[in-house]
C-alpha cells in the first residue's frame, strides 16, 4: 500500500506537470497578472501547457522506440540526458513565443527560470541523478516566495500547500529508491534557489 500511494503521488507531481501548475498560481497570486482576462489567461496558459508538457511528452515514444529511453520513468542519470535537452528545446522555444507576444515580464521569466531550470538538471545529469521532481517542486516554492516578497502579497496558503506536496513528494521518491537523500535535497535547493533568483530580480 506504501508503495502504491508513493507512486500515485510521484505521477500526479510529475515535472512536467508542474510548470503550467506554477503558471496557474501565479494567475492567481493577488500579483499585476489579475488584470488579465480569463481570455488572456486562457490563451496564456494553453501555449505553456502545450510547450512544456503535451510536446515533451510526444517525444518519449519515439526515444523508447530507438531505445534511448527504456521507459517513462528513465531510472538511468544517463538515459535522461537526451530526453531533457529535447524538453530544453520545447521550454526554450515557449519563452520566446511568449516573449515575442509581449505577455507579462513575470510570466516570460518564470517560463525562463523553467527553461533554465531543466538545461541545469540537463547537464548534471550527465554525471549524477538529481531529483526532477524535487527540482520541479523547489522551482514552484522558490517561484512563490519570490513573488509574495516582490510584490508584497499574502501567499502563506499557496507556500504552505506547495511545501507540504515537496515533502510528500521527497517521500515519495525516497520510498521508491528512486533516488538518494542528496539527490532529493540538491534537486529542491537548486530548484527553489534557481527560481527565488531569477523571478525575484526581474
Amino acid at each position: 500500500m506504501k508503495l502504491y500511494f508513493a507512486k500515485f503521488i510521484s505521477v500526479i507531481f510529475h515535472p512536467l506537470i508542474m510548470p503550467p501548475a506554477g503558471l496557474l498560481l501565479l494567475f492567481n497570486s493577488g500579483t499585476y497578472l489579475d488584470f488579465l482576462t480569463w481570455q488572456q489567461q486562457r490563451a496564456i496558459l494553453m501555449i505553456y501547457f502545450t510547450g512544456t508538457t503535451i510536446l515533451p511528452l510526444t517525444t518519449i515514444p519515439m526515444l523508447m522506440l530507438h531505445k534511448m529511453a527504456t521507459d517513462l520513468r528513465m531510472e538511468k542519470h544517463s538515459e535522461r540526458v537526451v530526453p531533457l535537452m529535447i524538453t530544453v528545446i520545447f521550454y526554450g522555444f515557449t519563452w520566446y513565443m511568449l516573449f515575442r507576444l509581449n505577455v507579462p515580464g513575470l510570466i516570460t521569466i518564470y517560463s525562463l527560470t523553467a527553461t533554465l531550470a531543466v538545461f541545469i538538471v540537463a547537464l548534471i545529469s550527465i554525471k549524477w541523478k538529481i531529483s526532477l521532481h524535487m527540482t520541479a517542486l523547489g522551482a514552484l516554492a522558490g517561484t512563490l516566495l519570490a513573488v509574495a516578497l516582490r510584490f508584497n502579497v499574502n501567499l502563506q496558503l499557496f507556500m504552505s500547500i506547495i511545501f507540504i506536496f515537496g515533502g510528500l513528494a521527497g517521500w515519495a521518491r525516497l520510498s521508491l529508491k528512486a533516488h538518494t537523500p542528496s539527490q532529493v535535497y540538491a534537486g529542491y535547493i537548486m530548484g527553489l534557489a534557481l527560481a527565488f533568483i531569477m523571478i525575484y530580480n526581474h
